[in-house]
């Protein structure tokens, strides 16, 4: 009895004393020491809100396949110190989960793919495959959607930035579900898209200095108009003899322009849910005449001729490397050894500039790889709860930006044009959604404007059929 009432008269001083405290005009720091009962009361409900319990699965030694993994598997790197991280990773989530990691090869096409369809077979866990194998096989149902409820109750959350690289998983969305992941950071690099690299030294001695022309990326002036009167006042014949020695543009961004005026060739109809063919769209016309300045003015880049190019386009990308030209289009892999480390004068990366009718510059990826399940994998909700544990260990946000620093020689505009400007609006390139329509639009229709065979208008004309019909097969619009 004696020990309740010495407890509730320590309890009373303590408040009061705390009432007292909180009305001063200092306020003051609580005394550190406080009587027992009060930790007694109060330890149980942190403890409640701080310690979560992990989940603990046995898998039984089940053997986990990653197919065409590229830089997820240990051996992609070699002898080296990401191959020995790598290694010890995957131990860690063997041991966790009584699994087998294994790395293994099957069919990456859609044909081959559908043989493990029509037989039943699984292939692997996830697979790693491009557009123009997942798009065919989600819309014939063949490949898991991964942004479901049931796959988040089994452990993989597709918007879970701790685990997938979000700038490129929010490109595998399409017809109302994400169909792949990805993991793009230190160990596997997918390489971002289509930009305009230039050379700093050139630009200067034309009278822009490198910092104006970030500043007019920051302000949305970097637009055609821009870009083709510097290239123009690049363009030179150093020795007289009627023949340019340096140029403004090496090479052009491989039809990615199209995409730069606010649409593209094919656009998704929001009231019908169809793929369509958006060749005479204006916006579209105006992109597809820059296409044709930057390749047909005799004044901005290395001429074409006879309808076909002099050189292709790794020789084209020496001539930038070398200093003989102004600007070219790169692609992720492109800033790197063997390309524009190698170089003597100074470099910086700057969007494909902007067309008239947006307010926002695009980046667009012709390549997306991703990693898909089959929907003949019984063994799914295995494989999304791992899949997303490899996730958690193989991706990180702030590797994946150093590695995308490094690449840019640490330039940080170039870096904040990338990150601020570029990747938040990323696309996929959806006019390769079959190696048949990429083939089409590609080395046809592009070609046709890049050449000035055609008049833009000419060529929307001439494809617009074509590319619908493929669009309708590829997606079952019929």
């Amino acid at each position: 009895m004696k020990k309740t009432r010495m407890l509730a008269l320590l309890l009373a001083v303590l408040m009061t004393a705390a009432l007292f405290a909180g009305c001063g005009n200092g306020g003051g720091k609580p005394q550190e020491t406080t009587p027992e009962p009060k930790q007694t009361t109060t330890a149980a409900p942190q403890t409640e809100q701080t310690t979560t319990t992990e989940e603990v699965f046995d898998f039984g030694g089940y053997e986990f396949t990653l197919a065409h993994s590229d830089g997820l598997s240990p051996d992609y790197h070699g002898e080296s110190a990401k191959a020995d991280e790598l290694k010890e990773i995957y131990a860690e989530i063997e041991a966790k989960y009584n699994i087998k990691i294994e790395f293994i090869n099957t069919g990456d096409e859609v044909d081959e793919l559908l043989g493990y369809i029509m037989s039943g077979d699984k292939a692997a866990d996830f697979i790693n495959v491009r557009q123009f194998t997942w798009i065919p096989l989600s819309v014939q149902g063949s490949i898991r959607p991964l942004d479901t409820d049931e796959v988040l109750a089994n452990g993989m959350d597709v918007h879970d930035p701790n685990a997938f690289n979000q700038f490129y998983t929010k490109m595998m969305e399409m017809n109302g579900h994400t169909w792949g992941v990805d993991v793009t950071g230190k160990y596997y690099q997918l390489p971002f898209g289509h930009v305009y690299a230039f050379n700093k030294r050139l630009v200067t001695e034309a009278g822009y200095s490198p910092e104006q022309l970030f500043e007019a990326v920051y302000k949305y002036e970097w637009d055609y108009d821009m870009f083709l009167e510097i290239a123009r006042k690049i363009t030179k014949d150093l020795d007289g003899d009627g023949v340019y020695d340096i140029w403004g543009v090496a090479l052009d961004c491989d039809g990615n322009e199209i995409w730069s005026n606010g649409t593209g060739p094919i656009v998704k109809d929001d009231a019908t849910g169809k793929w369509m063919a958006n060749l005479s769209d204006p916006k579209l016309i105006k992109a597809m005449e820059f296409m044709n300045k930057v390749t047909g003015d005799p004044q901005v880049q290395l001429p074409l001729e006879g309808g076909e190019v002099v050189l292709d386009r790794g020789d084209r990308r020496a001539i930038f490397y070398e200093g003989k030209a102004g600007f070219a289009g790169l692609f992720g892999k492109n800033f790197g050894k063997g390309g524009t480390h190698d170089m003597v004068d100074p470099v910086g990366l700057l969007p494909i500039p902007k067309g008239p009718d947006t307010d926002h510059y695009m980046v667009n990826t012709v390549d997306v790889d991703c990693f898909v399940t089959l929907t003949t994998n019984k063994d799914w909700e295995k494989s999304v709860r791992i899949m997303h544990e490899i996730g958690t260990r193989v991706y990180d946000e702030d590797e994946y930006r150093e590695f995308i620093e490094e690449c840019l020689q640490y330039d940080e505009d170039s870096i904040k044009v990338l990150f601020d400007y570029l990747l938040p609006n990323a696309l996929m390139n959806i006019a390769k959604p079959s190696r048949d329509m990429y083939e089409l639009i590609r080395h046809s229709y592009y070609k046709e404007i890049y050449t000035g065979a055609i008049t833009p208008a000419q060529a929307a004309e001439k494809y617009q059929n074509m590319i619908q019909a493929g669009l309708d097969d590829i997606f079952k619009q019929n």
